[in-house]
This record gives structure tokens, C-alpha cells and sequence, in this order.
């Protein structure tokens, strides 16, 4: 039986994962394990947790819980078992732009 070990996507309340690259940039990431397009709520979804992880940041709430990111890069990482399709890649397009306006990074990795 596989057990899921983060919230994932569908809670935006939830930071899903903390940690750093190779060059020290803070990473935080998020995971969705669902295939796109498998539900009809994955855009909202999706935009809530971005919004979250954006406040995240902003809010200064990642420097209260993590003092040790101050002064670093960050990136948002959306972590995902395929290339996002449709809505979902219109919502990863225009987040990237944005969050690069802030210095905040977002990227999407593909994983198996």
C-alpha cells in the first residue's frame, strides 16, 4: 500500500516540502501526483497553492520558520509526473512570469 507522505496539490495549506539546491537556493516545493486533467478542480487548486507558497515567501513567514534562508534565492518548485497540458501550462506560464518580477523562481520537474 503506498501512503502519501505530502498534501499535495489539492491543500494549499500545506508547504509541502522545504530545502535547497546545490547553490544554496531555498526550494520550496510542491508536489501533484495526479495526472492533469484528472480532475476538475486541479486549476483552482493548483492557483490557491501557488498563491500560498507566494504569501509563503512574502509574508516573511519562511524567514520565521527557517532563519537560515534569509538572504537566499528562492524558487518555487512544482513537482509533477508530466508536462503540465491546457489550463494547467497557461497557470505554470503565467506564474513563472510573474514570480520572476518578485526574484522568486518557479520551476516545473517532471517526475516519474
Amino acid at each position: 500500500m503506498r501512503r502519501n507522505l505530502v498534501a499535495g496539490v489539492k491543500d494549499p495549506n500545506v508547504i509541502d516540502v522545504v530545502g535547497q539546491d546545490a547553490a544554496g537556493t531555498c526550494l520550496l516545493i510542491m508536489v501533484e501526483e495526479r495526472q492533469w486533467d484528472s480532475d476538475p478542480e486541479q486549476p483552482r487548486q493548483l492557483r490557491e497553492k501557488i498563491n500560498a507558497y507566494v504569501g509563503y515567501v512574502l509574508d516573511g513567514t519562511i524567514i520565521k520558520q527557517y532563519p537560515e534562508t534569509s538572504g537566499r534565492g528562492i524558487s518555487i518548485q512544482l513537482n509533477c509526473p508530466q508536462r503540465p497540458v491546457g489550463e494547467i501550462a497557461t497557470i505554470t506560464s503565467h506564474a513563472a512570469a510573474q514570480l520572476e518580477k518578485m526574484g522568486i523562481g518557479f520551476v516545473v520537474k517532471i517526475m516519474p
